[in-house]
């Protein structure tokens, strides 16, 4: 076994650990809530997104494409069992198109700093947050641009990077709609 493929085990073993955790945390969080079940798919197709990105800088169509029939039907089918439902799923509807114009404006802005996949992301990512609420879609869009800005600023700082190096976006997105998505919990 060579260290190429050594490596790949590792990282295939993180994603999936890291997976299951945050797929379990979410499941946890949310109970036997209707919504329950799209908040795992989220967990279960951003986690492995998210190493996808850090490792290979790309956020691959296969996963990101199919997100958006799949986040909206199963906060479609939430909707039908709450009350109040057709409400949270218009603002679904809304977060994913205002998440996907706001990155597209910034991908346009900044060609270099943003790259089609976060756009292509920010779609999924903003209906779970719009489902949330207002307060929930700005904060958790907020926290992945914070979380990236700490981060470089903690590889500048410790020699690991310049002010030119690439960060992928991905990962840091996904991890900040994932943290308020557990902090925010399910809609009472």
């Amino acid at each position: 076994m060579g260290f190429s493929q050594a490596g790949s085990r590792t990282w295939v073993l993180a994603a999936t650990l890291v997976t299951i955790a945050t797929v379990a945390a979410v499941a946890v969080r949310f109970g036997l809530s209707p919504q329950a079940p799209a908040f795992c798919a989220l967990a279960a197709a951003g986690v492995p997104l998210a190493f996808i990105d850090a490792r290979e800088y790309r956020l691959p169509n296969v996963i990101t494409l199919p997100a958006y029939p799949a986040s909206l039907a199963l906060l479609g089918v939430a909707a039908a069992f709450l009350a109040g439902g057709a409400g949270r799923f218009a603002h679904a509807l809304i977060g994913m198109a205002a998440a996907v114009v706001l990155f597209l404006i910034l991908a346009l802005l900044s060609p270099s700093g943003l790259g089609a996949g976060d756009v292509k992301l920010a779609g999924p990512l903003g209906a779970y947050l719009g489902w949330l609420g207002a307060t929930a879609f700005l904060a958790g869009l907020l926290a992945g641009f914070v979380l990236a800005a700490v981060a470089g600023l903690g590889l500048l700082l410790a020699g690991k990077a310049t002010r030119r190096s690439q960060l992928p976006l991905g990962p840091f997105l996904i991890a900040g709609t994932l943290a308020v998505v557990l902090a925010t919990g399910p809609p009472g």
